[in-house]
């Protein structure tokens, strides 16, 4: 190839693949956003507090992980659902619709197969209906074979719903598919064992009346005939049901209220502790059923329990228990062999669907698909802190990508997506009070791909003071109550409740000396005084200002004295706050000389009188020296008065 052709081609190839690339990335981006519409739980938000002190709630349903979720357990009797009749088919239809719209409406279905012989089977484990569709379909026409165990199937479909702790007891379903043809048990909730009776060959039993062996029956190795043995060889007519028929298990079996009754009655026998019926017992295998080994005789008595009764009251004893757990249980008859178990069957279900057996999966089918319809509402009670903003404006109701706006239908009342009978497929009521709450009714089947999202706006009211972060609730509570597709109520559903925070920081009290007296500035020393500012302080407490360490103060040229703050005390109320302390200046009171005027008078001074001498005799021969002395000390003193008033003059 040339070297141009070559080109060409090359930006051929680049110019195709720049087109299709695109379009792989957007294929990858719509399914990537498909699949992030799909709701994953119920969930409640609520956003952060704006200046108005106002969140806004929103409420997103169903989640695929919140009432939706299902279970559903097969309890197949042995052959599995490989037979060919029409509840086989219909089964394996059921299936395939749950598959296909769990997957179209984002649903969240598992299934698990369970299969009973002697023994129940676990064969596929509860799995996802979408991803593990081939390998429960597997599951589902499978076999096994030997022995017919009801209990023992029941007790390993219990154990699969039981340990589901993801999916609430209303979610989880029984579809039983059996001809109720049971005749062994098992024993302390161990399905991979089994039990039953057996009278044995009656003809080598002694009837004690006669003293001679039974004529009738022969050996049922501990099947489902056992019963036939007591039975055809002991009086029938021992005890009357109402109707006036013979109480025994072939009349028992024509009706379930009579089997009701039979089956009492052999309760309180299986109870009797001086026979110890239970004593005969024995456990059912290969060896026991075939071989002989380990086989136990009960004698045959009017009131001994055969192994079908026991079988009966242990199924029904562990359906019962499922019943009571609030699982939903379906009972279908699959078509009879040689033994017809339906009157036992509607046994099973006279409390859960007053005696009838389902005949096809529309009603399931709407339990485990529709689980939110017509009928079902929330209950939302509005945070004692907050206020339900009741303004059309802030409420906003989206289903899917579709927004529908309110309508005011009356006092309170909100309608959403008007119908042509009048009516609104939701509607909302807010109801005042104490117990203020808002109530969304839905009217129409809804489903995670498309999830509901309700908003609107709460303001807080009662705001808190005391200093630090408050975590407040936005609700009080809020619950969705589910009704299904056949107007079933189901179990309510807990949404997770929002907070927001409220920071409270506290307010600031500062301190400012002003000086009350004109032309004076307040010295360092004054300001030295002012009082730290304080933080901290909660809206709404008492504030008294703290005084100055001194409240005088001496300078040069006076004294500065306080004279107190503009407020003895303020509250706070959502504000700082400031005292302002007044000094006022008071001048040293010192007086001022005057130079022209002495202070004390002058006096002329007087020229001293000369001292004469006065000559005094002798005394003993010489002068005496008195006169003298006294002559010079009042020279001295008038001396001294002479300078001082010199220097006055000055």
């Amino acid at each position: 190839m040339k070297r141009g052709k070559l080109k060409n081609l090359i930006l051929s190839c680049a110019l195709c693949f720049s087109m299709i690339a695109p379009f792989f990335d957007q294929q990858t981006f719509a399914q990537t956003l498909g699949e992030q519409k799909v709701l994953d739980k119920n969930n409640k938000t609520a956003t952060v507090l704006d200046k108005n002190l106002e969140t806004e709630v929103e409420l997103s349903f169903p989640g695929k992980q919140g009432v939706l979720p299902a279970d559903v357990v097969f309890v197949l009797d042995k052959s599995g659902a490989s037979a060919a009749n029409d509840i086989y088919k219909q089964a394996k239809q059921f299936l395939q619709e749950i598959k296909n719209e769990a997957k179209d409406k984002g649903l969240n279905v598992k299934v698990g197969v369970v299969l009973f012989n002697m023994h129940g089977n676990i064969k596929q484990e509860l799995t996802d209906v979408i991803s593990g569709y081939d390998d429960i379909l597997k599951a589902m026409n499978s076999s096994v074979s030997m022995g017919t165990n009801m209990h023992a199937g029941l007790l390993a479909a219990q154990k699969l719903l039981d340990e589901d702790k993801t999916v609430k007891s209303s979610n989880k379903h029984i579809v039983l598919i059996s001809d109720g043809a049971t005749y062994l048990y098992s024993k302390d909730k161990n399905f991979k064992k089994a039990y039953t009776r057996s009278f044995g060959d009656p003809k080598k039993q002694t009837d004690p009346k006669t003293g001679q062996p039974y004529k009738n029956g022969s050996d049922k190795k501990g099947g489902i005939w056992e019963y036939q043995s007591r039975e055809y060889n002991t009086p029938n007519d021992f005890k009357k049901f109402a109707d006036g028929k013979n109480f025994v298990f072939s009349q028992a079996t024509n009706d379930y209220k009579k089997l009701g009754e039979y089956l009492d009655y052999y309760k309180n026998q299986n109870k009797d502790t001086n026979k110890n019926w239970s004593q005969y017992e024995y456990e059912y295998n290969f060896s026991s059923a075939y071989l002989g080994f380990g086989r136990k005789t009960t004698p045959i008595d009017v009131n001994a329990p055969s192994n079908i009764d026991i079988a009966f009251l242990s199924a029904d004893n562990v359906f019962q228990e499922m019943v009571n757990s609030g699982y939903d249980m379906n009972v279908y008859f699959k078509n009879a062999a040689d033994f017809d178990g339906t009157e036992f069957l509607k046994y099973l279900v006279r409390k859960s669907n007053n005696g009838k057996l389902n005949t096809d999966f529309t009603k399931l089918k709407k339990e485990i698909l529709n689980k939110i319809s017509k009928g079902s509402y929330i209950d939302d009670f509005i945070g004692k802190d907050f206020d339900f903003v009741n303004d059309t404006d802030k409420m906003k109701l989206q289903v899917g990508d579709e927004i529908i706006s309110p309508e005011k239908i009356g006092d309170n009342k909100y309608g959403f997506g008007k119908l042509n009978d009048s009516s609104y497929r939701y509607v909302m009521t807010y109801t005042k009070g104490e117990n203020e709450k808002i109530r969304l009714e839905v009217n129409e089947t809804i489903y995670p791909n498309k999830p509901v999202s309700f908003k609107y706006k709460e303001k807080l009211v009662n705001i808190p003071t005391k200093i630090g972060v408050h975590k407040l609730k936005t609700n009080e509570g809020a619950s969705l109550y589910p009704v299904d597709g056949n107007g079933k109520k189901g179990e309510k559903v807990d949404f997770p409740i929002p907070t927001v925070e409220y920071k409270v920081e506290g307010f600031n009290v500062s301190y400012l000396f002003v000086s009350e007296t004109n032309g004076k500035e307040l010295p360092e020393d004054v300001n030295k005084l002012l009082p730290l500012n304080e933080t901290g302080k909660e809206n709404g407490s008492e504030v008294i200002p703290t005084q100055p360490a001194k409240t005088i103060v001496k300078v040069e040229d006076g004294t500065w004295t306080f004279k107190g703050y503009d407020k003895e005390k303020i509250i706070i109320n959502n504000a700082d706050v400031k005292f302002v302390g007044k000094w006022e200046f008071t001048k040293n009171n010192i007086p001022t000389p005057n130079p022209g005027k002495p202070s004390i008078p002058w006096t002329p001074l007087v020229p001293a009188q000369p001292i004469k001498k006065v000559t005094q005799a002798k005394k003993g021969g010489k002068l005496a020296k008195t006169s003298i002395a006294t002559t010079s000390m009042a020279g001295i003193i008038l001396g001294l008065a002479g300078i001082v008033v010199s220097k006055r003059k000055k």
